[in-house]
């Protein structure tokens, strides 16, 4: 109680110095601990944008969670992945606050949330609330910061959104750290345009930097052009005393002082969030794993964190043109870069792109349907972000498929928006079989799961990357094995029973945990394969039945019993 007066009267006093700054409400941290960060928002990600910020738990789980604002509890996630253990909080201001990756909810949420897992008999949970179920006040206690879902170590995700559910950047809302560090420039990126050039070459071209208290530039001194160019940039921030690499706030892209190119990390739509892949210089992500933001817009994005969009500056020979990237933070430390492009005379020959007949033309305006021998693809409109032209071609060489081939449907440097349905025939021999699912298979040979249903003869799924494609078996049951306990275990002071469960084909589709017959919630941790219990007034004294029940996506079932004696703890 001591914590939520001086919690809302610090918001109070923030509100009053720091509202008319920024035109948003100002609200108080949300833990009772240093503000130290592992990710901003608008961090560039793997498919997506990072929605918020994650605060730093100093490698611990079990810190306290406060709500920022008056308001209600709106809505409740749990699930082994994503947010895992998540709040959602709708203020009385139209924003909403969102925390995410909890050990554990406070003791009414929790108890809310345990009445409808053991009604639906289901772990994962997906609760919508009304205003009057569970009001919440500015500093009351949530929950406990933890690691759940697909979080990558203990921290606490905290974002907010606007009234229409749109990400917001935090640091509009009085959020702060301390960072007096101007960002880091890694290296600027050119792309020709047809029947253009750089330096020579109609291929693209990367530059590195040297670096002069955060003025940057072009290690190889003029960079040479002909035709039309558009421009990339690598780049990050940190924060003071944090080694982690964050996202910027803002880019400005600029040509003979004219303001070329813009993006400002604000705000975005969770329908946006994919177009990230756009954002990018997809290609070099995939092959390199750096991401550099372009100044090219395709013809499908949609994102709105553009400001300036033209982007490009077309030369010939005898022009100069003096351009500059500003990178900046949210508060103002600022990096450049400076660079001269020098008008170049055109190459003599440029690259021939020829496409054979097993490439099929994508312009985004049509569906385009793929079809070989056992395989077809439903390409949707505007499935990627611009004209492509697609390969696909059938293999015989991998080796250990339920199909008679496998199948190329792209390469994974082509990024895609919308969901692609491919069918596959399995081979004959296979063709009866209940247990087949789609592989997607590497580049090392090795197969991952995308799984799929058997409908009239043929295994479906939907796919949202390029790649090589093939049938699989799965008639393997999951493992499952006790960690910290085994049959007629004794229990006494144990609060929580752990089993390992992993599945090597297809994946687990459902875990069901029974004491004496009655289902009790498992909680499933999918990232390091464990399923546990904690035990509860459902493991009585004496001897309990436990059965555990697990189950993956094509219905391979491994059934195991064990007998738990409950006694009671010494004095």
């Amino acid at each position: 109680m001591r914590y939520r007066f001086l919690f809302c009267f610090l918001l109070i006093i923030s509100t009053l110095c720091a509202q008319n700054q920024t035109g948003y409400p100002v609200y108080p941290n949300p833990m009772n601990i240093p503000m130290s960060l592992s990710a901003t928002f608008g961090e560039l990600r793997n498919n997506a944008f990072h929605a918020g910020v994650d605060i730093k738990t100093g490698g611990e789980i079990g810190k306290k969670v406060y709500a920022v604002a008056d308001g209600y509890v709106s809505r409740i996630g749990v699930s082994p992945y994503g947010y895992g253990n998540v709040v959602y909080v709708t203020h009385n201001d139209g924003y909403m606050s969102v925390y995410a990756h909890l050990d554990s909810f406070n003791s009414k949420i929790g108890k809310y949330v345990k009445a409808k897992q053991l009604a639906s008999k289901s772990f994962k949970q997906n609760l919508f609330l009304e205003k009057d179920e569970i009001p919440v006040k500015c500093g009351d206690f949530l929950g406990l910061s933890g690691n759940s879902g697909g979080s990558g170590g203990p921290h606490l995700h905290y974002e907010l959104r606007d009234a229409n559910q749109r990400p917001m950047n935090p640091y509009l809302f009085g959020f702060k750290v301390n960072d007096k560090i101007k960002p880091i420039i890694n290296g600027i990126a050119l792309y020709p345009k047809e029947l253009s050039s750089v330096n020579g070459s109609d291929s693209d071209a990367y530059f590195k930097l040297n670096n002069n208290n955060g003025s940057y530039y072009v290690e190889n001194g003029n960079i040479k052009v002909n035709g039309t160019v558009y421009f990339g940039i690598s780049a990050c921030d940190q924060a003071d005393g944090s080694s982690n690499k964050n996202g910027v706030y803002s880019i400005e892209l600029f040509a003979d002082n004219r303001l070329i190119f813009s993006i400002l990390f604000d705000k975005y739509s969770y329908d946006e969030t994919r177009y990230v892949n756009s954002l990018i210089d997809y290609k070099k992500f995939v092959n390199d794993k750096i991401r550099y933001v372009r100044s090219e817009i395709d013809e499908y994005n949609i994102l709105d964190l553009y400001g300036e969009q033209s982007g490009s500056v077309t030369l010939k020979e005898g022009d100069e043109v003096e351009m500059k990237y500003v990178v900046k933070d949210f508060w103002g430390n600022t990096s450049t870069v400076n660079f001269t492009l020098v008008g170049d005379k055109p190459l003599e020959e440029y690259s021939d792109n020829q496409y054979s007949r097993s490439y099929y033309r994508v312009d985004g305006k049509n569906e385009v349907e793929v079809g070989l021998d056992g395989f077809t693809a439903k390409i949707p409109k505007k499935a990627f972000y611009k004209f492509e032209y697609v390969l696909a071609r059938q293999l015989d060489t991998i080796p250990n498929i339920a199909s008679d081939y496998a199948y190329v449907l792209g390469t994974e440097d082509i990024p895609v928006q919308k969901n692609i349905e491919i069918k596959i025939r399995p081979a004959e021999k296979f063709a009866k079989s209940d247990k087949l699912y789609v592989v997607c298979v590497a580049k090392d040979g090795k197969f991952s799961s995308i799984g799929g249903k058997l409908v009239d003869g043929q295994v479906v799924a939907n796919v949202r990357k390029l790649g090589t494609y093939a049938l699989a078996i799965d008639d393997k049951a999951p493992e499952v094995t006790p960690q910290n306990f085994k049959n007629n275990s004794k229990i006494i002071k144990c609060k929580r029973l752990k089993i390992k469960i992993k599945d090597t084909g297809v994946g687990i589709d459902k875990y069901d945990i029974y004491l004496n017959g009655k289902w009790v919630v498992g909680a499933y941790d999918a990232k390091n394969d464990l399923l546990f219990y904690d035990v509860d007034e459902y493991l009585k004294l004496g001897n309990n039945k436990m059965e555990v029940v697990v189950t993956d996506a094509v219905g391979n079932k491994r059934h195991c019993i064990y007998n738990i004696i409950r006694e009671n703890p010494k004095k």
